[in-house]
């Protein structure tokens, strides 16, 4: 069994990680909407309307697309935070 104190941390350090791995999606994201600009025809506009439109509301709830995910990873990053700040700290 783990201490409160501990699980506390835990959560607050599983969401720190998953905060940057987030991040680091959103950038490369971006540089992967840049380059499209290069791509012929279709196919940037394409890619900017499905994949790079779903991969960025999974993430995020701040975006430009119409609709979004029933559950983004901010929202994971939220509850993982929301549980630490529950959680009773240990100190009596």
């Amino acid at each position: 069994m783990t201490d409160q104190a501990t699980q506390t941390t835990d959560y607050r350090e599983l969401a720190e990680e998953l905060g940057e791995i987030q991040q680091e999606m959103l950038a490369l994201l971006a540089q992967a909407k840049h380059l499209l600009r290069r791509a012929p025809g279709m196919t940037g506009q394409r890619a900017k309307a499905y994949w790079l439109a779903h991969v960025t509301m999974a993430l995020t709830r701040d975006h430009d697309y119409l609709g979004g995910s029933m559950v983004t990873m901010q929202d994971t990053l939220t509850e993982l935070l929301e549980a630490a700040e529950d959680e009773p700290s240990g100190e009596d």
